[in-house]
């Protein structure tokens, strides 16, 4: 039996029409080369941050395990509306969520860490159904409550299922087909890269690049499944193969790193032990900027983990940051508005890949 591994972000799912064309896809798969479909699915476009704001509502210091109940409700509907769009077709459909999936998770909310996996849940699902719809970014700790695994970690969970079930591929899809030298939304000339290693990957995400999450590539290449990312619009298109193989410089902007300014830089060397400590990646930023550190990731994360630490910012706010990734080194300036940002980044991009070159690497 061949078990097919899907994963749907929040960028394919921005209308209701969305979840009928992804059913659509699913029924053409199973009558061609899926005899088993697995589909890990995020929230809706905009959803997460918009129960985040909810939740802020109520009290601008939810940041625990009421937090993680709250966000994850998103990528419940997404399952049901799914669910709904498939009952057109009568194919047999099983779901499963984070208290039901079998990954036991520490109590770290927001962004708990995998402990261990029961694979029972979700083969028993695989004996009912030819179709099972999973929550993404979710699990549940010893006393059964609900987690998230960190944000936009549904990729984590597509690479995690394809592993129990033996699968040596999964296939991410996004409103892009693939990964490219920078962000083809905003850089013009941006190459599509055909193949690229997982620590390449890895060091794009965790510098703010939003292609796979860094986890989902760092897990992958632990068991050698090859991630596959494509696009359904306007047809189905594989872009890029993450794998073992391939570099590629590439531009990173980041529209949503945070810049925390620490009272001195002993502090500041505190800050970056924890930070190593947590496997955060902080930022090292071109310019001269004293007592201060950059976040690309996990940042709410980090500033709980700081005060329960005694360690209180003096201030934390929104920067843009541009970084630029080769195969010898990395850096990384920062910006006050995106539009600032966006030129450096053509420029820096132009350097690297004149526009006379072909649209696309493959290294």
């Amino acid at each position: 039996m061949t078990v097919t591994i899907m994963k749907f972000g929040g960028s394919s799912f921005r209308r209701a029409d969305c979840y009928r064309s992804v059913s659509a896809h699913i029924m053409d798969r199973l009558a061609t080369d899926a005899d088993q479909v697995v589909v890990v699915v995020s929230a809706m476009y905009g959803v997460t941050e918009s129960l985040k704001a909810l939740a802020l509502a109520v009290n601008d210091r939810c940041d625990s395990a009421a937090l993680d109940t709250v966000l994850t409700t998103g990528e419940m509907v997404s399952v049901g509306l799914l669910e709904a769009a498939l009952e057109r077709y009568s194919v047999p459909v099983s779901t499963l969520f984070g208290y039901s999936l079998g990954f036991r998770t520490s109590s770290g909310f927001n962004r708990a860490c995998i402990e261990n996996i029961d694979e029972v849940p979700l083969r028993k699902a695989l004996q009912a159904s030819r179709v099972v719809i999973v929550a993404g970014a979710q699990g549940a700790d010893e006393s059964g409550r609900i987690t998230m695994l960190g944000r936009n970690s549904s990729d984590l969970t597509a690479v995690v299922v394809a592993d129990v079930v033996g699968s040596s591929s999964c296939e991410i899809y996004s409103d892009v087909c693939g990964i490219y030298t920078s962000d083809p939304h905003l850089v013009k000339g941006a190459r599509l890269v055909r193949e690229i290693s997982y620590a390449s990957v890895s060091r794009m995400a965790r510098c703010g690049a939003r292609v796979l999450h860094y986890g989902a590539a760092e897990y992958a290449s632990t068991c050698g499944i090859v991630i596959s990312c494509k696009s359904l619009a306007p047809q189905e298109n594989v872009g890029t193969l993450v794998g073992d193989l391939g570099n590629a410089a590439t531009v990173v902007i980041n529209p949503s790193a945070k810049r925390i300014k620490l009272s001195s830089s002993s502090e500041q060397q505190a800050v970056l032990a924890l930070l190593d400590a947590l496997d955060i990646t902080w930022i090292d930023v071109d310019e001269d900027v004293g007592s201060e550190v950059y976040l690309s990731h996990d940042v709410d994360f980090a500033l709980k983990a700081f005060a329960q630490k005694g360690i209180r910012p003096l201030d934390v706010s929104n920067r843009v940051l541009v970084t630029e990734i080769n195969k010898d080194r990395q850096r990384s300036h920062e910006f006050l508005d995106l539009d600032s940002a966006v030129t450096y980044a053509r420029r820096a991009h132009e350097t690297i890949y004149p526009s006379e070159e072909q649209s696309d690497v493959s290294l």
